[in-house]
């Protein structure tokens, strides 16, 4: 009975969860996927190069899936690609000014909710919550 309690208990947080807007973001121009390899690719390219395998590590998706969207990037000029002079294997890839126009306008609204709720948890709490999401991810699907 106990756990029957913990597990409806855990099923009203998490529609409670989905349905406190917390997570919800303002609508732009871009996919929530193709504004997260763009910030990945700007908040990592701190004159270092980026290649494609970077963006899918730090994702946590295939690369198959990034070079998908990675194509999609450099068709509307978000993104440039270029292939090393070393090894023709390795794709580098970076903002065009459009793109870096891009992060600049929408960074701070697309993370405004994420921000009310750090704010509102503290750096200890924040971190906990992190930790057991990413527990929660390395399970896999159920």
């Amino acid at each position: 009975m106990k756990e029957l309690r913990t597990l409806q208990k855990l099923d009203r947080a998490l529609q409670d969860f989905r349905k406190s807007g917390i997570y919800k973001r303002k609508k732009t121009t871009l996919s929530d996927a193709d504004t997260m390899v763009l910030f990945c690719v700007a908040f990592c390219d701190q004159n270092q190069k980026i290649k494609l395998t970077d963006v899918a590590k730090t994702l946590h998706v295939t690369l198959p899936a990034i070079t998908h969207k990675v194509n999609d990037l450099v068709e509307k000029k978000y993104l440039i690609k270029e292939n090393s002079t070393k090894d023709l294997r390795v794709t580098y890839i970076k903002l065009t000014t459009e793109g870096k126009s891009y992060v600049e306008s929408v960074k701070e609204e697309y993370y405004a909710p994420l921000k009310v709720l750090v704010d509102y948890l503290g750096e200890k709490d924040t971190d906990e919550l992190m930790r057991l999401l990413d527990k929660v991810s390395q399970m896999g699907k159920i």
